[in-house]
């Protein structure tokens, strides 16, 4: 278990773990970054290209320098790796300077775990473009593959009014310790996790994690010590599992040898390895139930002394937000007319510190181009504290915003069309790339998002409703789950069905009733799968109306979506999507149907070879 340097020297896994724990104390970036990985990125490539080497041993090896193959040839996508979302000035300004110089659509993606997507990047220009960012503090490493992917936290970190404590330099802690050690290269699949300070609301989808740290206060002989509930085994895909409590409790100083305990558990499933498509920890928790997982963990909790975390834990010039000053009796704006009344009520939250506020930005599908990228480093430098977030709904959150600069910064959001009012609501629709650049997608969920989104912006009266404003409605290109759709009020996974002459046409499998968010993580649900109808694409913002409309002119007052749906059932939904479907056997051939969203040529199932499992 080698790995080569730029000097051709071998080095030790262990070594280079060493080396990036002791880089990690001085940097000010959670993930340390290593040019001799880039070194070896360039002569790695040049071999793959020169036909030196086996795209079997290429690809692992790429994977874990954050660079993804797309389902376009010789292209590759690029993922940055942000641990708790955290975004500092320097790195939007880069990020800005990045997509002009790399990113051929002129635009990066935010995605559902809370990285930076760039798409369509030369594999020559990759070595590149990862110095750029790491000269601002990013990082790329461990972003793909079979490792233990982005930590996800929760956004409002640190400013929450309901926190129990932030969790952040926990979280930090766990990435630099799992990041590059010898037992978390080579997992048989992904490894995914978060962290939350909050016990009351979920906003890391803490239930579809393989681990999840929840923070906690328990009184020990009269003191408040810190630690967290853990909770295993979350996922969604074919095989969608909620997260099981593994403990109630657990010691602050106890994350990291945790940590290591359940990696080393995973890491040594054997019958995991025999299918890649089965081998994520809820599979191994299913199989052998989560008592017997417990045991295995504990048993190798006796073999690992302790692991303090407090040497990774220095995060203080990345958590460093150094706000403007607040103005005495200053006002928010409510008298500069509607679009900024709107605006602030419903993009504008309050902090738990007193006159400081987040504001939440919807970018279009989670897009952001250079120019919007080098506009926010400006409006971050100016208006508040220096340090961004991105979100899991695929948005950006600014952070200790002055109630005297609030329209200001609306104004400035404006010019860059960022000000869009909404930011949590109906209209706030998450979807994966889908086929616009995935080897995996089925469909265009990219532009099934865009028509559901130009469709709830037609309904005029319909998103004035409480109850129909708070829906929340996800979709994913294929089974996957990228998109989150297991967990959405209203969700849709992409599929294939087949009109009456026999050629393919596109459609969306749908799910109802999921949730997470506005409940705590053992709350979390499912969403349950209409099983047997397929909806064609087109016919699916269509069929979204009827059942916010039949939701609406149905409910109980104050009655949630899905405790209409626990009341009701999903018979008259099911009718509705029957009735959909029908639209494919009466479908005229090479007609509309045919045609996915946002494109013009007739549909074909083209699906290649993903290298999630690789």
């Amino acid at each position: 278990m080698t790995s080569n340097t730029s000097t051709g020297q071998k080095k030790t896994l262990e070594a280079i773990h060493s080396e990036s724990l002791d880089l990690a104390k001085k940097s000010a970036s959670i993930i340390p970054f290593m040019d001799d990985e880039i070194v070896r990125l360039e002569e790695e490539s040049a071999k793959f290209v020169a036909g030196e080497l086996e795209n079997s041993e290429f690809t692992p090896f790429r994977l874990k320098q954050g660079v993804y193959g797309q389902r376009q040839a010789d292209v590759q996508m690029i993922r940055i790796k942000l641990p708790g979302g955290i975004v500092t000035t320097e790195a939007m300004e880069a990020l800005g300077v990045f997509t002009e110089k790399y990113a051929p659509l002129g635009k990066g993606h935010i995605t559902t775990r809370e990285n930076f997507q760039f798409h369509h990047v030369p594999l020559a220009e990759c070595p590149e473009a990862l110095r750029l960012l790491g000269a601002a503090g990013m990082s790329t490493r461990e972003a793909c593959g079979n490792v233990v992917r982005n930590v996800v936290g929760a956004p409002t970190s640190g400013v929450c009014t309901s926190e129990i404590f932030d969790p952040t330099p926990y979280l930090a802690a766990f990435v630099r310790f799992a990041v590059r050690h010898p037992v978390t290269q080579a997992f048989p699949r992904k490894f995914k996790s978060a962290f939350t300070g909050c016990d009351d609301h979920d906003h890391v989808a803490a239930a579809i994690q393989d681990l999840t740290y929840v923070s906690q206060i328990k009184m020990v002989d009269g003191v408040e010590k810190r630690g967290f509930k853990v909770f295993v085994a979350g996922g969604t895909s074919i095989m969608p599992r909620l997260a099981k409590p593994l403990y109630d409790f657990l010691p602050e100083e106890d994350i990291l040898r945790l940590a290591l305990a359940i990696f080393t558990v995973f890491n040594n499933a054997d019958m995991l390895r025999k299918n890649r498509m089965m081998a994520r920890l809820k599979v191994l928790v299913d199989r052998i139930g989560l008592d017997e997982f417990k045991t295995l963990v504990e048993a190798e909790l006796k073999n690992i002394g302790p692991i303090d975390p407090k040497p990774y834990m220095e995060v203080e010039e990345l958590m460093k937000e150094t706000p403007p000053a607040l103005v005495p009796n200053s006002t928010n704006g409510h008298d500069h007319g509607p679009d900024y009344a709107k605006w602030y009520n419903t993009n504008v939250e309050a902090q738990k510190q007193d006159g400081y506020y987040v504001v939440h930005i919807k970018p279009d599908r989670g897009n952001i181009s250079a120019s919007q990228f080098h506009a926010l480093a400006i409006i971050m430098e100016k208006y508040t504290g220096g340090r961004a977030r991105v979100s899991q709904e695929q948005n950006l959150l600014l952070r200790f915003v002055p109630e005297h600069m609030l329209h200001d910064v609306f104004d400035e959001l404006t010019k860059i069309g960022l000000a869009e009012a909404d930011a949590n609501s109906i209209s706030n629709v998450v979807s994966c790339p889908g086929t616009d650049s995935c080897k995996l997608g089925i469909t265009s969920s990219m532009g099934l998002a865009g028509a559901i989104k130009e469709e709830i912006d037609s309904w005029n009266g319909l998103t004035q409703d409480e109850g129909v404003n708070d829906i929340r409605i996800k979709m994913s290109g294929c089974p996957n789950g990228c998109g989150l759709h297991h967990i959405a009020n209203i969700g849709f996974h992409g599929a294939a069905t087949k009109g009456p002459d026999g050629e393919q046409i596109p459609a969306y499998e749908m799910f109802l009733g999921g949730n997470y968010g506005d409940v705590n993580v053992q709350d979390s649900r499912i969403g349950t799968r209409i099983p047997r109808i397929k909806i064609p694409a087109k016919s699916v913002p269509g069929v979204l109306k009827q059942v916010v409309s039949y939701y609406k002119g149905n409910r109980s007052d104050g009655e949630k979506f899905n405790q209409f749906l626990d009341r009701v059932g999903l018979e008259e939904v099911t009718e509705v999507a029957q009735n959909a479907e029908q639209a494919i056997a009466n479908a005229t051939p090479g007609s509309d149907l045919y045609v996915d969203w946002e494109r013009t040529n007739i549909y074909k199932l083209e699906r290649g070879e993903g290298e999630c499992a690789v």
